[in-house]
C-alpha cells in the first residue's frame, strides 16, 4: 500500500488533490484585490479560525442577553375591570332570568312573585330583582325552578306582582320584623 502523501507518489506539490483526502478545512481563501476595511476584515478571519468561533459565540451570547434580559419598556398597566355586573348580585344557588317588562316600575331590590299567564300560577315566590333597565329586569330564580320560569315566558308569558317588603310590628323595637 503506498502513502497518500505527494511526495511518496512522485506528484508534484501543486498538483490539486483528489479523493476521498480532499477536503477544505476553512471557506475560499479570500483574494488580496479585495482592499478596505472588508478585505482586511476577511483575510483575518480566514487566517484566525478562532476568531470566527468568537464572533459567532458573542453574537449567540448578545441574542440571548436580549430575549432573556429585562426588558426595558413601561411594565404593562393592569386591564381594566370590567363593571360588575348583575351575576355579582345573584344568591347563591340562584340564576338570572330576564324578563321582558313595558314599564320601569321595578328597581334593584324588589322582590316579586313571577305568575303564569296562561293559567295564572305562581311559577316562582319572592324573587329579587338583580338589574333593572327600561325594557326588562333581570330576576334571581332559584336553579330548579329556572325551567319553569323559562317555559312560561316561552309559552305565553309571565306577570310579575310585587311583593311588600315584611311589616314591622309597631310593639317591638325600631326596625324589627314582625313575625
Amino acid at each position: 500500500m503506498s502513502p497518500a502523501t505527494p511526495a511518496a507518489q512522485d506528484l508534484p506539490e501543486t498538483q490539486p488533490r483528489f479523493g476521498p483526502f480532499r477536503s477544505s478545512p476553512s471557506p475560499a481563501r479570500p483574494s488580496a484585490r479585495h482592499s478596505g476595511a472588508a478585505g482586511r476584515l476577511r483575510i483575518m478571519f480566514y487566517r484566525h479560525r478562532w476568531l470566527r468561533w468568537a464572533a459567532a459565540a458573542a453574537a449567540a451570547l448578545a441574542v440571548l442577553a436580549a430575549l432573556s434580559g429585562d426588558s426595558s419598556d413601561p411594565p404593562l398597566a393592569p386591564a381594566e375591570a370590567a363593571p360588575l355586573g348583575p351575576s355579582t348580585r345573584l344568591p347563591p344557588d340562584t340564576r338570572g332570568v330576564p324578563v321582558p317588562v313595558d314599564s320601569a316600575v321595578f328597581a334593584v331590590g324588589d322582590e316579586v312573585d313571577v305568575h303564569a299567564v296562561l293559567d295564572g300560577a305562581a311559577v316562582v315566590r319572592g324573587a329579587p330583582v338583580v338589574s333593572a333597565a327600561t325594557a326588562e329586569v333581570i330576576l334571581a330564580v332559584p336553579s330548579d325552578l329556572v325551567d319553569a320560569t323559562v317555559d312560561a315566558l316561552a309559552t305565553g308569558g309571565v306577570m310579575l306582582v310585587l311583593v311588600p317588603p315584611p311589616q314591622t310590628d309597631p310593639a317591638a323595637p325600631t326596625g324589627a320584623p314582625s313575625g
